[in-house]
């Protein structure tokens, strides 16, 4: 059995997957599909979400209406849990991080790019080591989010999984296909800045 039905969850799973259907939204935080579906369902009458098809694909995705109620229900969670100011200092460590992130996976894509050949060329140790201190600082940030905002579990150990399947094949540290490490990192990128109601 999963959680109480939740409109925050719900939007903000749309929200971090950008694009996706009912199933993957209602996996995103352990809700029941039927409940999310309901949800979205509401979400669409009142102008929050919208469910179109794109690439032979249907899915929801959020209004502009709809990223500001996420916005207004996360704030409303913020300040319930106190949690500001541990989620501010999380943000802050969590940039310093990712200007290495960022660039390693430029780095990456470049050099598979110009060698025509793909991620079978395979990582360099230095660029690997980015991506394990990478893994390894969100372990300790999610642990200080957690104590606040228990819904920001999860991102350390899929990154650990991530991690562990790019030794054997690279393309789970860029993918957009897969949970790759970019993916997770980007998504922990937007639910810290949507937690604290920042745009990019």
């Amino acid at each position: 059995m999963g959680p109480r039905p939740s409109m925050l969850l719900t939007l903000h799973a749309v929200r971090l997957l950008g694009f996706t259907d009912t199933a993957p939204a209602a996996r995103r935080f352990g809700q029941q599909p039927d409940d999310v579906e309901r949800l979205l369902i509401e979400a669409g009458a009142q102008g929050w979400a919208v469910r179109s098809s794109f690439a032979g694909t249907r899915g929801w995705s959020l209004t502009m209406a709809g990223r500001t109620e996420n916005e207004r229900l996360l704030t409303e969670e913020l300040e319930n849990a106190g949690g500001f100011a541990v989620v501010t200092g999380v943000l802050a460590d969590f940039a310093r991080v990712n200007a290495h992130v960022v660039a390693a996976c430029s780095k990456l894509q470049l050099e598979w790019l110009a060698a025509g050949q793909g991620p079978d060329t395979g990582v360099d140790q230095a660029t690997h080591q980015t991506f394990a201190q990478a893994m390894a600082a969100s372990q300790e940030l999610e642990t200080r989010l957690t104590t606040v905002l228990a819904r920001f579990s999860g991102y350390a150990e899929r990154l650990q999984y991530a991690l562990e399947k790019a030794a054997l094949d690279p393309a789970w540290l860029t993918a957009t296909d897969v949970d790759s490490f970019h993916r997770i990192w980007f998504e922990l990128h937007e639910d810290l800045i949507a937690t604290l109601s920042i745009r990019r």
